[in-house]
């Protein structure tokens, strides 16, 4: 094995203080590594900016090694950076490149792992470049993030092609290895022969550092890295990122094998391997609608944020869809959210919801009396509304969800007085209708961008996004539906109609609802648009839709009258200022309304407090008051007590009552979890039934205790019927109070344990726990609004008994 040169040794020409080598002007110094320093300069005789590198001065080699670089000169590649020149400078050699703006891809590495999507798409532009070389006969042998340059459009470009090996030969005799030992292949290390093989595994061995964040070796000097290399199996990548798909991670771990007949044939065959990982998208299948969606949704679950997103959505759709699960179980899904939780009771007790009767303090009784559907729905236009943040796209995005947003309220003000079921549903299909949409500007801004300039050369929008993404914008929101488990009904809703065709009377509710919604979206768009007067473009779309809506020039003014009013409360009620939209303010002057003004920048809120107005701060992650502030404990129990109330005098099901008590208990003081146990005569136990909360899944097939008396707080709970409020498990007096099933079931420090009493019998139970110690410092009024609610449970089991 041959020592590794870390640094240059001999003499170097600071051309910085030359300011100018040939005709080159020297600009400033960009960098400076093992092979000498990189320059920013000006070429005046053609007007354009070069990047001059020096290299390690070898007077009795550089004619080879200048008529080598001129080979690798003819190297013509969207992902090499180019080799336009090379000369001697007082007995140094340099190099002239294209100058690329950008960063370089180990710069990008600083941040930490790349998206597993983003990894592979660079890796196969790359290997691109790695399949053209190789076949000009020319080999890199020095891959490594720091000769990657990532463009400013996010183009990455190979640079310092076959410089390597000419610095190797310009060595041989003074038995050093020039080159980067992470990335090194083992034939390299072991002074073997190497071939197109060895840069597969440098860039296999970068591909790895991009989805880990970290080198697949490491050591304290090169000397061990290199060991390592030549001598120990690389570690899967998934111990660093436990969710990389295993198809990527095997096609990484193939490309890095010891042995070059381990690893893949050519660049062709590994840049096919991952192609297909990516869903094929831009080869043969590139027209295939499934497999281009397939591929769009796997670039978007591989960011951050959106499996979350999915996660929620789909379990509440798979929820209502179930015959066999309950409002508990929806329930506990929304609550899992606390700022969806607030803004949805906010907004159920709107004039909007006024059907319903107001006043409801749970989700629980917001499932009970609205019922499965409305509250998905409306659960689900508000996560949209809270997930479409992203300060980097600024107003665009956030008015791409104003006009979503404001789609759905006109489509339910042109659904008044219409026999459609759920005007919840006609919201919710017109807003998710441009669902597409906003994931694209969302997930994939520059292709967003560039559909918009393909818009404004006078191509229609669904064109464009063809042209640029295979689907429609539509097809891509539909298809992100469908994998989030909305039923038919609201996918056939979301579904746009035939643009400029007269629209034919509908023969079913749905085909009524998708006609509705069609026209809200497409007269939003003519209002914030006004692409003709007033008058002439509300009649052209009456026409179009004359068959199917029957609705006049003043109902659809009126619809976008009363749409902005109706907005406005809504917006309120989520705190979103839409004084700020560019599209309100559009519609507003186009529709004759007054244009709302601004709030004086003196009178707002500072960033990150509660009351925060704007659209800016309304959909800001930093900005989210719920999320941080909550509600005054006794004001949350007194409403849900209320609640509890107005059901008793009711006929309601002992069940969903007892679960509004139990979401009460939780929200009310924001405990970690909340379980109700019921006697079981048979077991002669306590056994939990049903729960709220942190991991309460996994409690409750655990949380029960035999009955027969133990000297533990469980058993005098339930003998006694003894109120207990543990403030510290730690404290040396419960030692021996709190027994071992429930030490390994939880590890919260404090709890709360209301005994249901019927009868001088204990038939139930209210537990409820805080991760911290001395969290239950409870006044004497909280303890009395928690006792009025465990006795609303105890009314309410007798008035069934």
């Amino acid at each position: 094995m041959m020592p590794i040169r870390g640094e240059p040794h001999g003499r170097y020409v600071h051309f910085m203080a030359a300011k100018r080598i040939g005709r080159f002007n020297i600009v400033r110094e960009l960098g400076r590594g093992a092979q000498g320093a990189v320059y920013l300069a000006q070429d005046p005789q053609l007007e354009r900016q070069v990047a001059i590198k020096t290299l390690r001065p070898g007077a009795t080699q550089t004619e080879r090694l200048l008529r080598e670089a001129r080979i690798v000169s003819k190297l013509q590649h969207a992902n090499i950076v180019p080799l336009y020149d090379a000369g001697e400078y007082e007995g140094q050699p340099y190099l002239v490149c294209a100058y690329v703006e950008g960063g370089t891809l180990e710069k990008m590495l600083q941040q930490g792992a790349l998206p597993s999507v983003k990894s592979a798409e660079i890796a196969c532009f790359l290997l691109d470049s790695l399949e053209y070389a190789h076949q000009q006969g020319v080999m890199h042998l020095d891959i490594k993030p720091g000769n990657i340059m990532i463009g400013h459009r996010g183009q990455p470009m190979l640079m310092d092609f076959g410089i390597a090996r000419l610095m190797q030969e310009q060595v041989e005799n003074r038995e050093e290895v020039i080159g980067s030992p992470r990335y090194m292949s083992p034939e390299c290390i072991s002074n073997e022969a190497m071939n197109a093989s060895s840069d597969l595994y440098s860039l296999g061995m970068v591909l790895y550092e991009m989805v880990a964040g970290i080198p697949a070796f490491d050591g304290d000097n090169v000397f061990q890295i290199m060991n390592r290399v030549a001598h120990e199996p690389v570690a899967a990548p998934s111990i660093h990122n436990p969710e990389l798909d295993e198809k990527l991670e095997a096609i990484i771990l193939k490309s890095v094998g010891k042995r070059k007949e381990e690893r893949y044939p050519d660049a062709a065959a590994m840049r096919s391997a991952l192609k297909e990982y990516l869903g094929g998208i831009g080869d043969a299948v590139a027209n295939d609608a499934h497999s281009t969606l397939d591929f769009l949704l796997r670039r978007m679950r591989s960011k951050s944020d959106f499996p979350a997103l999915s996660s929620i959505i789909t379990e509440i759709n798979q929820i209502v869809a179930s015959e066999s699960d309950s409002a508990n179980k929806l329930a506990r899904v929304i609550l899992q959210d606390f700022a969806l939780t607030n803004k949805l009771l906010r907004l159920v007790n709107t004039v909007s919801y006024g059907q319903f009767g107001g006043n409801i303090s749970t989700i629980s009784k917001a499932v009970v009396i609205m019922g499965f559907e409305t509250v998905r729905n409306i659960a689900m236009s508000l996560i949209m509304l809270e997930f479409m943040q992203n300060k980097s796209l600024a107003h665009q995005l956030k008015d791409e969800v104003v006009a979503a947003f404001f789609s759905g309220v006109v489509a339910t003000q042109l659904a008044v007085g219409r026999n459609i079921r759920d005007s919840e549903e006609l919201m919710i299909c017109a807003m998710f209708q441009n669902l597409g949409r906003m994931l694209v500007t969302y997930y994939f801004f520059e292709e967003s961008q560039e559909i918009a300039k393909l818009v404004e050369q006078g191509q229609n929008e669904d064109q464009a996004a063809i042209k640029v993404l295979g689907l429609t914008y539509n097809q891509i929101g539909i298809g992100v539906a469908k994998s989030w488990s909305f039923p038919k009904r609201l996918l056939d809703g979301m579904e746009k109609l035939p643009l400029g065709e007269p629209v034919k009377r509908p023969k079913t509710e749905a085909e009524h609802m998708k006609a509705t919604v069609s026209m809200a979206n497409e007269l939003c768009e003519i209002a914030a648009n006004a692409p003709q007067e007033k008058s002439q473009a509300l009649n052209r779309l009456r026409l179009r839709y004359q068959d199917a809506v029957e609705v006049s020039e003043r109902k659809l003014n009126e619809a976008l009258e009363s749409g902005m009013k109706e907005l406005s409360r809504r917006a309120m009620t989520l705190e979103i200022n839409t004084s700020r939209s560019p599209l309100v303010k559009k519609v507003r002057q186009w529709s004759g309304l007054p244009v709302e003004q601004q709030p004086a920048a003196s009178c707002e809120p500072a960033e990150g407090m509660n009351g925060v107005h704007g659209i800016e701060s309304a959909l800001d992650s930093n900005t989210q008051e719920d999320a941080s502030i909550r509600p005054d404990p006794e004001t949350v129990m007194g409403a849900g007590i209320q609640d509890v109330t107005n059901s008793l005098v009711e006929d309601f099901n002992l069940n969903d009552l007892l679960l509004m008590v139990l979401e009460t208990i939780y929200r009310g003081l924001g405990f970690k979890r909340a379980v109700i146990c019921i006697r079981d005569n048979k077991q002669n136990a306590m056994v939990a039934r049903m729960g709220l909360g942190e991991g309460v899944d996994g409690m409750i097939p655990r949380f029960r205790f035999n009955l027969t008396f133990e000297p533990d707080v469980f058993h005098l709970a339930a003998d006694k019927g003894v109120d207990i409020v543990i403030e510290d498990l730690r404290a040396e007096s419960m030692a021996n109070k709190i027994p071992r099933w429930y030490r390994e079931l939880s590890d919260a420090q404090s709890f709360i344990l209301l005994p249901i009493v019927i009868n001088k019998k204990t038939l139930g139970l209210f537990y409820a726990d805080m991760q911290q110690a001395n969290g239950l410092k409870l006044s004497e009024r909280q303890l009395s609004l928690l006792r009025t609610l465990r006795n609303q449970a105890v009314l309410a089991i007798k008035q069934k008994m």
